[in-house]
């Protein structure tokens, strides 16, 4: 192994790009040998992502001299494309994630995991028998069989992120390379997925990963790549893990019970389903929860167990079946349209990521929230103008103004999707999985901004895996478990 383990799969010399005129990285020499384990860290924009899809051959190098060199060392051969690469370099990404969640299909779990063996969207040849078995024993492994037949479209984003990762991993590639592979997933999941890494490592596969979260640092990332401003600031051996800092529960964050009893939600025997009529799938069969003034939730569950889809029936993107009842503020939505409530409420989710355009400003995507659209229904007010602005500077991404959604890294469209539910003051903000791809610095002052919006009289719904994401202001849990409250 040890003879193996000093064979270079990647490398990079002097590697440059340039994307919307702007210098994303400059003069980064790297090379990725097999059997190796990469940290890649990094503040919000740092080129962490742009560096992963060079070295996964996802895009080039600037052209000409300037760019650089990139060398892939496979089978013996010498190439500087990724081209006929297919199952031995595999890739993960939230973008990635964004491409699936896109499509108009009904392509089943089982079958996205397939397509990681020729690198397609969708399973355009038929794998052979010895493929789909190993493909059979790999969601096993993850705990992804009962999902097998499930289109994917109808999975919850942690439940889509694993089965991502299972397609990354199918083809048991000689380079694995993940951005922010952890997403979404909850703390079993997590285990069962760093335990199919580590495996990928010590058959002498290089892992390389980019990650904010200290707790997602296996044993096996041994290396680690240091970015700052696009340069790489240092390359060194991975410290010891930190010992994960003791967060009180959120049931011991305690404030006095508000003395007013009119409900800012209610839900009544509510049952909620995904699909349309011709495939219909019930999430949630029968919640009873209402939510009170000066009452701040978090909303933990494993991976399936409906956090999203409570919240998505909150903000009313889906609705609850005939017989139940949700109020919002008090009173039904005969009295209260939907879209006159969506006025009040801030609104963050990772299936927000999937949908904007990428030509459109960063002030427009904060300003459509006070249209709570996906884009500009109509030009916005120069009040909301100023008032998008003011909210990407809280959030400490001012410099983004200027900017087109497209061009941005994930962490820092996350803040502007932040910025754009903060922007319009609501008397509710819903947080789904609101931190994952946030630097430290940023989360810290993410959750800051949230604990002040709550002082000046704003209620908290956040959904998330971890105790840490949880702003300091929530006093009250709501467990959920296969749809229901427990």
């Amino acid at each position: 192994m040890s003879r193996i383990s000093k064979s270079p799969l990647v490398e990079l010399r002097q590697v440059h790009l340039t994307l919307g005129g702007k210098v994303v990285l400059h003069s980064i020499s790297w090379t990725v040998k097999r059997g190796e384990g990469w940290l890649v860290t990094g503040s919000n924009g740092a080129g962490k992502t742009s560096l992963l899809r060079i070295l996964a051959g996802r895009i080039w190098p600037d052209p000409g001299q300037r760019g650089g060199t990139r060398k892939y060392y496979f089978d013996k051969k010498l190439t500087d494309s990724p081209i006929g690469l297919e199952g031995r370099l595999a890739w993960l990404s939230p973008e990635t994630h964004q491409r699936f969640a896109r499509l108009d299909t009904l392509q089943s779990a089982g079958d996205t995991i397939l397509t990681g063996f020729a690198n397609t969207l969708l399973l355009t040849h038929r794998p052979t028998a010895i493929q789909r078995a190993a493909a059979k024993v790999l969601a096993e492994k993850l705990g992804l069989t009962h999902l097998w037949r499930r289109p994917f479209a109808e999975l919850s984003q942690g439940q889509q992120r694993l089965v991502l990762l299972a397609r990354a991993l199918v083809a048991r590639p000689r380079l694995l390379v993940l951005d922010e592979f952890s997403d979404g997933l909850d703390q079993t999941t997590r285990s069962l997925v760093g335990a199919a890494i580590r495996q990928r490592l010590k058959s002498g596969a290089a892992v390389v990963v980019a990650t904010h979260r200290q707790g997602d640092v296996l044993p096996g990332l041994t290396r680690q790549l240091i970015l700052k401003k696009g340069a790489a600031k240092t390359i060194q051996a991975v410290k010891n893990s930190e010992k994960p800092r003791r967060v009180l529960s959120a049931q011991s964050k305690t404030l006095s019970r508000p003395l007013a009893d009119t409900s800012i939600l209610e839900f009544i025997h509510a049952a909620v389903s995904i699909g349309d009529h011709a495939r219909v799938k019930r999430i949630l069969p029968n919640i009873n929860w209402t939510v009170l003034p000066g009452e701040h939730w978090a909303v933990f569950g494993p991976n399936g167990s409906g956090k999203s889809t409570l919240l998505r029936a909150i903000y009313g993107e889906l609705p609850v079946a005939r017989g139940g009842v949700l109020r919002r503020f008090g009173r039904s939505e005969l009295q209260l349209p939907l879209p006159n409530a969506r006025r009040w409420m801030g609104w963050v989710s990772p299936a927000l990521h999937h949908h904007y355009a990428a030509d459109l400003s960063v002030v427009e995507v904060v300003a459509s929230g006070f249209q709570s659209a996906i884009g500009l229904l109509c030009a916005p007010a120069r009040r909301e103008m100023t008032q998008a602005k003011t909210a990407l500077h809280n959030l400490g991404v001012g410099h983004l103004i200027g900017r087109e959604w497209g061009a941005l890294s994930f962490g820092e469209a996350r803040l502007v999707l932040l910025a754009r539910a903060l922007a319009t003051k609501p008397k509710l903000l819903l947080l789904d999985e609101p931190c994952d791809g946030l630097a430290p610095m940023a989360r810290k002052r993410f959750l800051q901004i949230v604990m002040q919006a709550a002082q000046a009289g704003t209620q908290i719904i956040v959904a998330a895996h971890r105790v840490e994401d949880l702003p300091s202001c929530v006093n009250r849990t709501l467990r959920l478990h296969n749809g229901r409250v427990i």
